[in-house]
């Protein structure tokens, strides 16, 4: 207990966000155990061993070095997953696309396939595996430093993920799918540079950042959808909080898409677009 309250002392004075929180984990990572376990063992004494083993990690999350990529992993709905600083670090927004989903084109329904556009740590591929959302789901990345990352966090349970090196859709321009998903780079330059240092100063640029106040990639992602999204499938990106009108005008006019709306995340802000691609108007028979 002494040692918790001193370490977040220690990172609350360097401006860490829940510094008792941050120091509990750190502490259970060193100790291998859970943060219960460490709640049922406060008064355990630590070795010297054990001691120097946390003063680098909190050193670190003092320079303000994220707490997920000193654990070595982050949760994501049921998963965790392996991340460092070649992957952005998923997020709970993220986490709710996939509700999102469910409530734009059933709970219950399970697409023949799905595709995942910048995987990043395999997140979104993986959870569409993992909850049978989709019969097959492939997912492209342009860098190959965190395709490597995504393939490692699916090969032990989900080896069946179909993972593509490239931009964007460009690995799949010749397949289709009923599913496409995607949470790209959507913050401005601007936006960046004002970010937390954990941000910032840690996580990959590109993975982040994108030009034209954020809209670059989304921009492209848009004007080539109609190319792999089948007639009828659904289509969902998460945004910033203030895209979405531009988004939307996006997918109508050079995704072509139908029934698109704004959806919030669980504080109330309007984080992710979906929309439907047309189905083909049936042909009558006039005689």
């Amino acid at each position: 207990m002494e040692v918790v309250r001193a370490s977040a002392a220690y990172l609350s004075d360097r401006g860490v966000e829940d510094g008792r929180l941050n120091a509990e984990y750190l502490l259970a990572h060193v100790l291998r155990m859970d943060r219960l376990q460490l709640y049922l063992h406060f008064d355990r004494p630590l070795s010297e061993r054990e001691r120097a083993a946390c003063r680098p990690l909190l050193r670190r999350r003092g320079a303000r070095e994220p707490l997920q990529y000193l654990l070595g992993s982050a949760p994501f709905r049921n998963l965790t997953l392996r991340v460092d600083p070649r992957v952005a670090i998923p997020r709970p927004e993220t986490e709710y696309l996939l509700d999102v989903l469910a409530d734009v084109a059933g709970s219950d329904r399970v697409f023949d396939s799905a595709l995942d556009v910048g995987t990043g740590s395999g997140a979104i591929a993986i959870a569409l595996a993992a909850e049978g959302r989709a019969r097959s789901v492939t997912a492209t990345e342009l860098a190959a430093d965190a395709l490597e990352v995504a393939r490692n966090n699916a090969a032990a349970r989900y080896p069946e993920i179909d993972f593509r090196h490239g931009s964007l859709l460009d690995p799949v321009r010749d397949e289709s799918f009923d599913l496409v998903l995607s949470n790209p780079p959507y913050l401005a330059e601007a936006e960046w540079q004002s970010a937390e240092p954990e941000v910032r100063d840690w996580e990959p640029h590109g993975a982040m950042v994108a030009g034209d106040r954020g809209l670059a990639v989304i921009r492209e992602l848009a004007g080539a959808l109609p190319q792999v999204l089948r007639p009828g499938g659904w289509f969902g990106v998460e945004v910033g909080c203030t895209q979405g009108p531009a988004v939307s005008r996006l997918l109508r006019t050079a995704s072509g898409l139908e029934s698109v709306e704004v959806h919030k995340d669980l504080t109330g802000r309007p984080r992710y677009v979906f929309g439907r691609r047309p189905l083909p108007e049936k042909t009558h028979d006039r005689h």
